[in-house]
C-alpha cells in the first residue's frame, strides 16, 4: 500500500468504533435506546443470558464488534510508513480494547461476577491482539488483508447475532424497539472498509511499482 492508502482503512475502522457507540436499538423511551456497549451490559443482567449455554453468549456477541475493530485497527497500523503513526494507531487500538475493562468492583471483591469476568477476558484478548499484531508486520500484506477482512466480517456477524438475541429478550418484556443507526452504520462501514482493503491489495499486486518507494515495514 502506498503511504496514504492505509489511512483510508484507519478512518473506516475509527468510524466503526464510533458506530458501535451509536444507538443499536431505538425506542421512544430514551432508556431503551441503547448503543452496542450499553446493550451488552443490559443483556448481561438478564437471568436468561446468565443461565444460557454457553453462559453470557448474548453479551459476548455484542462485545465482539468493539474487539474486532480494535484488532483490525492494530493490524492496519502495520501498513503505515511512519513509525510514529504506527504507534499512534496502535495506542488508539489499545484504548478501544481497554474500553471493555470491567469496573473497579471486579478488582475489589466482585471477581466471581460472570459479566465482569467476561469483560476482563475480552480486555485481555483485545490487548493480546493489539500486541500480537506487531510481529505480523513481517507477514505478507496479502495475508494481513485477508485477516483484516475475516475480522471485519466476523465482528459484523457477531453483532447482528447478538442483536437478534437481544431483540428476543426485549420482546419478552413487550418492549418494541427498532434497529438503530449504529449497527447499520457499523455494518456498512465494515463492508466498505473490507472492500477497500481488498481493492488496495489487488492494486498492489497488479501494480507493484506503486509501492516501489515504500520503505520495508518493521515491527517498530
Amino acid at each position: 500500500m502506498t503511504h496514504w492508502r492505509p489511512w483510508i482503512i484507519v478512518i473506516g475502522l475509527l468510524l466503526m468504533i464510533g458506530c458501535y457507540h451509536m444507538p443499536w436499538f431505538s425506542h421512544t423511551t430514551a432508556g431503551f435506546t441503547m448503543n452496542g456497549f450499553d446493550l451488552a451490559e443490559w443483556t448481561s443482567l438478564h437471568p436468561a443470558v446468565r443461565s444460557s449455554s454457553p453462559a453470557m453468549l448474548t453479551s459476548f456477541l455484542l462485545r465482539v464488534p468493539q474487539l474486532a475493530a480494535a484488532a483490525a485497527l492494530a493490524l492496519t497500523a502495520n501498513q503505515l510508513r511512519d513509525p510514529r503513526s504506527r504507534w499512534l494507531i496502535r495506542a488508539a487500538a489499545m484504548l478501544a480494547a481497554l474500553r471493555l475493562i470491567p469496573p473497579t468492583d471486579f478488582f475489589t471483591g466482585a471477581s466471581d461476577d460472570p459479566n465482569y469476568r467476561q469483560m476482563a477476558l475480552l480486555t485481555a484478548i483485545g490487548a493480546a491482539a493489539v500486541l500480537g499484531s506487531m510481529p505480523l508486520s513481517r507477514v505478507s500484506s496479502r495475508w494481513q488483508v485477508g485477516g483484516l477482512v475475516v475480522i471485519l466480517f466476523g465482528g459484523t456477524a457477531a453483532g447482528w447475532w447478538g442483536l437478534s438475541r437481544a431483540h428476543t429478550l426485549l420482546g419478552n418484556f413487550q418492549i418494541d424497539v427498532s434497529i438503530g443507526v449504529g449497527i447499520v452504520g457499523y455494518s456498512l462501514v465494515a463492508v466498505l472498509t473490507a472492500g477497500l482493503a481488498l481493492g488496495i491489495g489487488w492494486l498492489r499486486r497488479r501494480h507493484p511499482g506503486l509501492d516501489a518507494a515504500r520503505q520495508p515495514v518493521t515491527t517498530g
